[in-house]
């Protein structure tokens, strides 16, 4: 078996996806990085140098699968794929969809320059759907009975727009990060909280691992 490799955007990626992963019981066949300029994995990493390791980490001989995942933010789904579309052709992968896959993985020819080629899978948080970040898929995870969400939600909105320090863009990191810092240990971090605070059963995950299923395990 080859390389299987799983790039993140950042240690909240890692943190969160590696505690997920622990508490559903997913196979440990693959790795999880997240690349920096210099190729070398650590917890820095960034959408634009996630974008650029596409292409440079297809190159390596014993690639058999790469799996992407990056936030949506406020450019939504199809941006994002265009973002990783226009990388791939501009080093020559020609077969590659204008569209992004319906379940955002498919078979990448890397010809002419070998006659393999590699499953190449994209998931664009929060849910391959929507504009959002990896904070909205994290609060997906919040319980139906919650109580604690719906109020931070009014303290939000309470706070008069010329008066937030927040982008609207990071509203969905002021919201869990809020909702972290009122619960049983104040301000744990969210990998932490998967397995303390958040229900993994949710169907927002149930449709992740679903795609981790396809893109590196079977």
């Amino acid at each position: 078996m080859g390389d299987r490799v799983l790039l993140v955007e950042g240690k909240d990626d890692l943190h969160v996806l590696s505690n997920l992963f622990m508490v559903r019981n997913v196979p440990d066949v693959f790795k999880t990085e997240c690349p920096t300029s210099d190729h070398v994995a650590d917890e820095s990493g960034g959408v634009e140098k996630l974008l650029d390791a596409i292409p440079r980490r297809l190159l390596e001989k014993n690639i058999e699968r790469l799996a992407v995942i990056l936030d949506a933010d406020d450019k939504g789904p199809k941006r994002r794929w265009t973002q990783i579309r226009v990388r791939l052709k501009n080093k020559g992968y020609a077969e590659v969809p204008k569209d992004p896959p319906e379940n955002g993985v498919f078979d990448l020819s890397l010809r002419p320059r070998t006659p393999r080629s590699v499953r190449l899978a994209v998931w664009i948080m929060p849910d391959n759907q929507s504009k959002g970040m990896l904070e909205d898929f994290v609060a997906q995870m919040v319980r139906d009975d919650d109580d604690m969400l719906p109020r931070v939600d009014g303290f939000l909105e309470s706070i008069p727009e010329e008066d937030r320090r927040f982008s609207p863009t990071h509203r969905p990191k002021a919201r869990i990060h809020s909702w972290l810092a009122v619960q049983g240990e104040p301000g744990k971090p969210m990998g932490q909280a998967v397995k303390k605070y958040l229900d993994t059963d949710r169907p927002v995950v149930d449709s992740f691992l679903k795609w981790i299923n396809k893109a590196l395990i079977d």
